[in-house]
């Protein structure tokens, strides 16, 4: 009981607090979006699978750039900070940012250029569309495609402020895209080309984010200029960045391409839309619970390495995974208990058919089971970024997205749905287990 009262008193002043009501407020709006707004007024149609897909494509080249940079990058900056005077780290910054919004561009001209074969591939992977679903992705893909080079800039802006602990600002990023999107959503409800306007919605809600942190950099000091990355950085930012980058890539890759729309898309019409609405809800517990704990943890972690005192990286390390336990344990019960009401209380209205709203109970039940597990995963996997050990990130990441793929192939052909449910679940805990290894292997032992 004592141990439960700190817990109170020390969260109730963390900056973690801040960051899990911001990033609580936007996980809210971004089921509002993907789970609520999309199934019920799209339905189970071609058009929001279409859209589902096309924004899986898109926001794959956002998610790989921002995750595979976000939590490597902090600790760069700090000990770039450390080193240089504030001139000198204001060039690195500003070649970095303008670094970044040229891969952006690139990523997108590619999507613009190559969206006709980019929706042929996901023909290919949804068997039972038609025609009419490949234009229609075609469009979505080009009116979303923009959104990369804000959401690319952004997660360089963002990882300045978490070095600086600014985090207020950067956690608005879950709110932005779905709330502008939903707000679209609600106000063009009844409009003939909605999915369209909806989709254009979610790509200015990357851009208003964007200008929300460069507003929030610009209040640190920061004094944007055109330069040029150099070649000394450039060197660090690959040493730092690459492997990540590549382990998130061949992970969503996997997990969202060839799970999400593939295997799934195989179990006929709808069931991308079905699978999505439940599992929103499930990532949006570990986004506001694993990542909220992971970001707020990193800089102490960084700067407790950086002073070689692993002592004290440890007993943070080991605050940030009770913190994860004591909040995410109630909550993966509540969802285990209560995964029929929750389905019933989003999705049932005339849209959903009994039977569908019953396949989302039961996919949430499944998942419900690793949500301590899938929470754990972001601040194990910070405890390594922390150390710069992304060797070990990087083999975490490709070692998960493989087992994923082959256990959710063996089980969607027996279970359906829940087959993939009960692969990603299965994945998480191998996944825990194997990150408490890696960092034993970097002199971290989570058991001592």
């Amino acid at each position: 009981m004592d141990q439960f009262r700190n817990f109170i008193v020390k969260f109730w002043k963390s900056p973690t607090r801040w960051v899990m009501v911001i990033t609580f407020a936007g996980m809210g709006l971004s089921l509002l979006f993907h789970a609520v707004l999309i199934p019920r007024y799209l339905g189970l149609s071609e058009t929001a699978d279409a859209l589902i897909a096309s924004l899986k494509v898109v926001l794959l080249f956002d998610i790989v750039i921002r995750e595979g940079a976000k939590f490597s990058l902090v600790p760069l900056f700090i000990n770039e900070a450390r080193q240089k005077n504030s001139e000198d780290f204001n060039l690195v910054t500003n070649g970095i940012l303008n670094f970044s919004i040229i891969v952006g561009l690139l990523c997108m001209l590619l999507i613009e250029v190559c969206a006709d074969w980019i929706a042929y591939v996901l023909l290919l992977l949804l068997p039972n569309s038609s025609i009419v679903t490949r234009s229609e992705m075609i469009m979505f893909l080009r009116l979303t495609a923009p959104l990369i080079v804000f959401g690319s800039a952004s997660t360089i802006l963002g990882a300045v402020l978490n070095s600086q602990k600014h985090f207020k600002t950067v956690a608005l990023r879950n709110a932005l895209p779905p709330g502008i999107a939903s707000l679209a959503f609600l106000l063009l409800l009844g409009t003939e080309q909605l999915a369209h306007y909806v989709a254009i919605a979610y790509t200015c809600g990357f851009l208003t984010y964007f200008v929300w942190l460069f507003i929030g950099v610009k209040r640190t000091g920061h004094r944007y200029m055109l330069t040029w990355i150099s070649s000394d950085v450039l060197h660090s930012l690959k040493n730092t960045i690459s492997l990540p980058t590549m382990g998130f890539a061949i992970r969503q890759i996997t997990a969202r391409l060839l799970v999400e729309v593939f295997l799934v898309g195989k179990l006929g019409k709808g069931a991308i839309t079905l699978y999505n609405s439940a599992f929103r809800i499930f990532s949006a517990i570990q986004t506001l619970i694993g990542i909220s704990v992971a970001t707020t943890g990193l800089p102490n972690m960084t700067e407790e390495i950086t002073e070689e005192n692993k002592q004290q990286f440890r007993h943070t390390l080991m605050g940030n995974i009770r913190t994860v336990l004591f909040i995410a344990t109630p909550i993966s019960l509540s969802l285990i208990f209560g995964s029929s009401l929750i389905a019933q209380f989003l999705f049932g209205d005339n849209k959903f058919s009994e039977q569908s709203i019953q396949q989302i109970s039961q996919l949430l039940f499944c998942l419900s089971f690793a949500t301590v597990f899938f929470c754990l995963i972001p601040v194990l996997n910070a405890g390594l970024y922390a150390q710069r050990a992304f060797g070990y990130v990087f083999r975490n990441m490709v070692t998960m997205a493989v087992l994923n793929f082959i256990i959710a192939l063996g089980l969607v052909s027996v279970w359906g749905l829940m087959g993939i449910a009960i692969a990603v679940s299965l994945t998480a805990v191998i996944a825990v287990v194997n990150l408490t290894y890696l960092l034993q292997k970097t002199g971290v032992s989570l058991f001592k």
